[in-house]
């Protein structure tokens, strides 16, 4: 989530004991209970750049709820060469967003000045990354992400230079490493020339640094190496971090969504009907925060679990719930997908067709490359036969 906060002698023990605190009842969702426990560290250290960027962070991840962002498969898709298209953020979101990053940044800067000390420069370090990963996510500023990740990485290598025993400084440039290396060729060309290296390896080997135990960034670089396995089809491995993350944070439903989610990735079809189950008993998204289509992302992915078992009564019920639950486009085009292979078992090639030519026009404004392919392919074999 981009707000761990290293140990620093400048700044407040208490301040940055609050932050801590704040920094784990947000990854428990609890966003209203974190920011007051903020509002403590800032005030027992105004001076601190620490809180104002962890209040940002969360600002940043209520924007990608309201984007609709819950699953680890929305960031599993290619990387673009170019800037992307994203759904507007909530204004008042991003006006605190903002506001609390401008604070972070100012402070960060003016602790370089006073001490110029690994955790100054961490500060500066960590702040930059949280504007890169904003302008990257939020934005789709792929090009601009990168120029701002050279400063990001440049500021968190001063900070490694100056002590070795930050394991948190490790988190950025593994993200910074991995990002580069998955990049498409000329991209990749352009951020070499900026000074950003690329490797799988260099960015493994810095997560388990990272996700070292005493870690302030442990959960960050789990959720992290959780996103990165996923995107390499390594899904057993996926469902090994996010248990861990759930015993770390039970108070974090989309954890066991992304359990389901991992489950299913890998056949595993009756732990990922049980993990959906247990969400969509207890309609654990109306807990809050509210994310955009949640309700639809349990039901879609339980209705394909299903389908797969072969209970096909129930997956239609819990595909329709889906589709009547206002998902985002890209989930709505997987679900037309869904319904179009029941309609094949069913033996309803015209109905098949007209789903499948649905699933395409959805994923495409989606921006859902891989289910495009998949639906596409589906029309094609139609036509064949």
């Amino acid at each position: 989530m981009a707000a761990s906060v290293a140990v620093s002698v400048s700044a407040s023990p208490l301040s940055r004991a609050r932050t801590e605190d704040g920094f784990a009842l947000a990854y428990d969702l609890q966003f209203d209970e974190s920011r007051r426990v903020l509002a403590e560290a800032v005030a027992a250290d105004p001076s601190d750049p620490a809180p104002h960027r962890a209040m940002a962070a969360i600002a940043w991840i209520e924007i990608l709820f309201a984007q609709g962002v819950a699953t680890f498969e929305a960031f599993t898709g290619e990387v673009p060469e170019g800037d992307v298209a994203r759904p507007p953020a909530p204004a008042h979101l991003v006006a605190r967003f903002s506001a609390a990053l401008a604070t972070a940044a100012h402070l960060a800067a003016r602790q370089v000045e006073l001490d110029d000390d690994a955790d100054a420069h961490y500060q500066v370090g960590a702040t930059t990354a949280l504007e890169c990963v904003y302008g990257a996510t939020v934005e789709g500023r792929t090009i601009g992400a990168l120029r701002c990740g050279r400063r990001a990485v440049a500021a968190m290598t001063r900070a490694r230079a100056r002590s070795a025993a930050i394991p948190e400084s490790a988190l950025l440039l593994a993200l910074s490493e991995y990002t580069v290396a998955t990049l498409p060729w000329a991209a990749r060309m352009v951020a070499r020339v900026s000074g950003l290296s690329g490797s799988r390896a260099r960015a493994m080997a810095l997560l388990e640094e990272a996700a070292a135990p005493g870690a302030l960034t442990a959960s960050d670089a789990l959720l992290l190496r959780m996103v990165i396995y996923a995107r390499e089809g390594r899904h057993e491995a996926v469902v090994a971090d996010v248990r861990v993350l759930q015993a770390r944070h039970p108070g974090n439903r989309l954890f066991w969504l992304n359990e389901g989610a991992a489950a299913a990735a890998t056949c595993r079809w009756a732990e990922a009907d049980a993990a959906f189950s247990r969400g969509i008993a207890g309609r654990r998204w109306a807990s809050g925060p509210r994310i955009h289509g949640e309700a639809a992302l349990w039901l879609w992915h339980r209705g394909a679990a299903r389908a797969a078992m072969g209970r096909h009564a129930e997956a239609y019920d819990d595909l329709t719930q889906a589709l009547a639950a206002g998902p985002r486009d890209w989930v709505r085009g997987r679900i037309h997908h869904q319904f179009g292979e029941l309609a094949l078992v069913a033996g309803q090639t015209g109905d098949a067709r007209r789903e499948f030519e649905a699933a395409v026009a959805l994923s495409i404004r989606g921006g859902d490359s891989l289910m495009t392919r998949r639906a596409r392919d589906a029309l094609q074999s139609l036509t064949r036969h």
